[in-house]
């Protein structure tokens, strides 16, 4: 399979410049790429999916065996790039030939940009959760979690930056300035596979009070990635085809699933990276009846005693991916260029651009790439939950997620504030997600479960034309479950081993 690496980055216009706009428009303006799954992660029913926002859940769960068949999570949000609502329609997406509007100079673009001086910022999620489940012995839960996921980061673009990228240059309103931007750029993107074991224990019970901690520990096998980092940027474009950079700092990497040289597509070896994720979580939980030490004789005769409210703790995606086979890190050390003829450059591979940059920036065909391994942290963060059963089989759920950036080559997540209230039983669940996404985006969001299968979104907006187009979340799954008290051929099924011995007593 080949294919012109000429036109795939005719939009990055061969320049710095260009390369972080590419990543911010791919971020925000396909329509075709959840956050954090709040309509069920939350859910007592979550069961080996709940280890997603904390790992301690599982040993927590009404379940004794709890089988993910499979779920997938899809989320992209940005705040420049944007379908206009009275052009947008859902339904275009599953169509077979499908026609956008278009607009611009030369009728070629289906998005509008919002032009104002906040910096850029976007991110995509795609999550799929594979063959997974987790075994509850009674203070012990043991896990298995499979999975691949796609994330794409991009913050703090200067506007400007944002705008020469969309017009590719041609913005004479933005020409014979002279912009310095010393704020810090990152971007980063990662594919990866990943492949763990859950544990969780109850480390205390006693009376109503009840504490669990839990740890998934995750081999993690990089497909691709790549970022941008810049320290600074002091520049000026003449016009749609000169520009002057007067000084800039910064870095990137990438490793790809490709021949440098020849434009072929490679899977040979399927993965080029790898690297160690961990989650660490705990649990305390406030128990409507007194909690006891349970002996039982079998799995199913486990008790589950519900919960007046709980509240979890934990760090997720701690880690990285060090990537060592096809990758190059460039290093844009204190350069400066001037650079007529930037919109007619040519090459015909990435070798050639590399090998172009840098005759541009250092006068050197070899100077820019400066090592052959990259690193990419995986989008760490801190998460908080509280959950509360205020009526009966009704709950409210509180969830704030927020971002631990550990390297500048790193994915950052976005702050995520959520209120969640729910309807949950056994047979249906049913919940209202209310988030505040990034500080400034309010989401309403709708999501429903009917035994093992789910289905929801924290965006319900996208899938109408109430609002400009600047995002989706969406996210479905299957599972299999066997509930604690649950024993078919037994009279055990509602109770415990210490239950059961004085029904057998009675009974005599």
């Amino acid at each position: 399979m080949t294919f012109e690496t000429k036109s795939f980055f005719r939009e990055v216009q061969l320049n710095f410049l260009k390369s972080l706009i590419l990543v911010l428009i791919l971020s925000g303006a396909l329509p075709v790429v959840a956050q954090e799954m709040l309509g069920i992660v939350n859910s007592n029913y979550a069961g080996i999916s709940g280890s997603m926002i904390n790992p301690a859940v599982t040993v927590t769960s009404p379940f004794y065996i709890d089988v993910n068949i499979m779920a997938a999570d899809v989320f992209a949000e940005n705040n420049y790039v944007y379908m206009a609502k009275n052009e947008y329609r859902f339904s275009r997406f599953f169509s077979k030939n499908p026609v956008f509007p278009t607009h611009g100079t030369d009728n070629n673009l289906i998005v509008y940009d919002y032009y104002n001086t906040k910096d850029k910022k976007a991110y995509v999620n795609v999550r799929v959760l594979g063959p997974s489940f987790a075994v509850s012995v009674g203070r012990h839960s043991f896990g298995f979690v499979s999975g691949a996921r796609v994330v794409s980061s991009t913050r703090n673009v200067p506007y400007e930056i944002a705008k020469f990228g969309i017009e590719q240059l041609a913005y004479p309103p933005q020409y014979d300035i002279n912009y310095v931007d010393n704020r810090h750029i990152y971007s980063a993107e990662l594919a990866w596979a990943e492949i763990g074991f859950n544990y969780s224990y109850v480390i205390k019970q006693n009376s109503l009070d009840y504490w669990a901690a839990g740890i998934t520990i995750k081999d993690l096998k990089g497909y691709g990635g790549g970022y941008l980092y810049a320290k600074n940027i002091d520049y000026i474009v003449l016009d749609h085809d000169t520009l002057i950079v007067h000084n800039m700092n910064a870095e990137a990497g990438f490793s790809l699933p490709l021949n440098y040289q020849a434009n072929t597509v490679e899977q040979n070896p399927l993965f080029r990276g790898k690297g160690v994720g961990f989650d660490l979580g705990v649990i305390y939980q406030k128990k409507k009846r007194y909690v006891r030490t349970e002996r039982f004789n079998s799995l199913c005769a486990q008790n589950y005693i519900p919960y007046q409210y709980k509240i979890g703790v934990s760090l997720l995606d701690i880690g990285r991916v060090r990537f060592t086979q096809n990758a190059e890190k460039l290093v844009f050390d204190n350069v400066a260029t001037y650079w007529p003829g930037i919109t007619h450059t040519n090459y015909s591979n990435i070798n050639d651009l590399t090998t172009m940059l840098s005759n541009q920036f250092y006068g050197d065909p070899t100077q820019l790439i400066q090592g052959n391994e990259i690193k990419i942290a995986l989008p760490t963060a801190l998460s908080i939950q509280a959950d509360v059963n205020y009526y009966k089989n009704w709950y409210v759920n509180g969830t704030f997620v927020y971002p631990l950036q550990i390297s500048k080559s790193g994915l950052i997540r976005p702050v995520l504030l959520a209120l969640t209230p729910r309807y949950e039983t056994a047979m249906f669940e049913a919940s209202l997600p209310l988030s505040l996404y990034d500080w400034t985006k309010p989401h309403i969001g709708l999501s429903a479960r009917f035994r093992g299968f789910f289905v929801g979104t924290e965006k319900l907006s996208a899938f109408f034309h109430f609002t400009d187009f600047t995002g989706i979340d969406f996210y479905f799954g299957l599972k299999f479950s066997l509930r604690k008290g649950n024993c078919r051929n037994s009279p055990a099924s509602t109770c415990g081993y210490d239950e059961y011995k004085k029904f057998v007593k009675a009974k005599k």
